[in-house]
């Protein structure tokens, strides 16, 4: 079963899910409570970053995640993926994992500031808190069936900077993720940034012990990312 805390989260993220169908008429409600039932030959959490700092590279990151979604679909289109969007706290995007083919797109509405509309856009990056939701839920998903036990399950994250904000923090996490790779889990960290910053990089995938071929770093000599970054970036994610 997961943690009383990781149960509050999403039970706040079901809400934001509620949320947002109430203002989405392509959204259905809340988390399904039998989300374990549906069988995959694996599954991949993938998480994106949903904070202020994205707001600006909307068309970019649409483009992308179109591109990231056909390539699952070409790829492993036998899995199920659960996407969660990240900023305050992680917040899914459908009610459980599903195919790629039916993973939801998204639009320059999503990318306004929550409240205004579709809006998705929030300040704080809950990155560690992402990770926690993320392998829990793969554990339970994991334990629900005895053939699953050898099943493939992935947990990437593509963001563009170090943790804000959150209820966890790196020593809650990195346990975690040492034990989920002992289970099998794979890891993939996608940080775009500034090269400037490649220290506030280290620091992060250092707390949560993520290197070598878990990690992707696009660096950018400009102060700001281009469409040639963020199409680098959903590259990576896809790359396992």
């Amino acid at each position: 079963m997961l943690g009383s805390a990781v149960q509050n989260l999403l039970r706040a993220a079901a809400q934001q899910l509620a949320n947002l169908a109430e203002r989405d008429e392509q959204r259905e409600s809340g988390i399904d409570p039998d989300w374990t039932a549906h069988d995959f030959a694996g599954v991949d959490f993938v998480g994106i970053d949903f904070s202020t700092s994205i707001q600006s590279l909307a068309k970019h990151v649409i483009l992308g995640w179109d591109r990231y979604r056909a390539q699952l679909d070409a790829l492993r289109p036998d899995h199920g993926v659960w996407a969660f969007g990240v900023n305050c706290l992680p917040f899914p995007t459908t009610r459980g994992p599903v195919a790629p083919s039916q993973l939801p797109s998204f639009c320059e509405e999503h990318f306004r500031r929550k409240g205004d509309g579709r809006g998705l856009i929030e300040y704080g990056s809950a990155f560690y808190d992402y990770f926690r939701v993320a392998m829990e839920c793969s554990r339970e998903w994991a334990d629900a069936h005895e053939s699953r036990a050898r099943a493939p399950i992935a947990i990437s994250l593509l963001c563009d900077g170090f943790p804000n904000g959150g209820l966890f923090r790196a020593e809650d996490v990195r346990p975690q993720i040492e034990e989920a790779r002992a289970r099998g889990v794979r890891f993939k960290l996608v940080v775009f940034i500034g090269r400037k910053h490649w220290k506030t990089v280290l620091r992060f995938t250092q707390s949560v012990g993520i290197a070598g071929d878990d990690l992707e770093v696009v660096s950018y000599e400009s102060e700001s990312p281009n469409g040639h970054t963020i199409e680098q970036s959903f590259e990576c994610l896809s790359s396992f």
